[in-house]
């Protein structure tokens, strides 16, 4: 479990779990004078700063659940950041990130290119090649974050004819 120490007096810390931080996601109107797209942009922050806090799977899932609780999911920086973590974290998971991916409304290459990646990572090379499909079925356009994963897939495969059909993609790109 991830402690994050706040001052009580003096040399005195206090320890809390990021459980317990879902302040972080309540908007601070009395503290912050500011428009409500500068409010917004502080709680996406507090967002990426509590899923920067886990440290496994179980602190995951419930860092996930504050971001929900919170409202701050449909934030599309909030669920790519929960979704790349997830799917490149050493002790994330795939699996949890295809249920992250399935609840995101039209994702696009920010949100692929984490999930190839991940594949890869983890020596699933065919999953990776399927997710570009995918990808590309959903009409999303790769970008220039999504070849060296799927070059690494392919290499790792060997896949010779989807490796030249993406250089050709790359090469038509530029």
């Amino acid at each position: 479990m991830v402690l994050t120490q706040y001052p009580l007096h003096g040399d005195r810390m206090i320890k809390t779990s990021v459980l317990h931080q879902t302040h972080l996601l309540v908007p601070k109107e009395d503290r912050l004078n500011s428009p409500k797209s500068v409010s917004f942009r502080l709680r996406e922050q507090e967002c990426l700063s509590l899923i920067k806090q886990c440290r496994n799977m179980e602190e995951f899932k419930q860092t996930h659940c504050q971001i929900l609780k919170g409202g701050m999911f449909w934030s599309s920086f909030c669920a790519s950041n929960l979704l790349a973590t997830c799917a490149l974290a050493d002790w994330g998971s795939m699996d949890y990130a295809y249920s992250i991916l399935e609840k995101i409304d039209e994702p696009g290459s920010f949100q692929f290119n984490p999930m190839i990646r991940g594949h890869v990572q983890d020596m699933n090379p065919e999953e990776a090649i399927l997710m570009y499909n995918q990808m590309l079925d959903m009409g999303t356009e790769p970008d220039g974050y999504t070849y060296p994963s799927l070059l690494k897939a392919c290499a790792r495969l060997p896949a010779l004819e989807e490796g030249m059909k993406i250089h050709a993609y790359i090469q038509a790109w530029d």
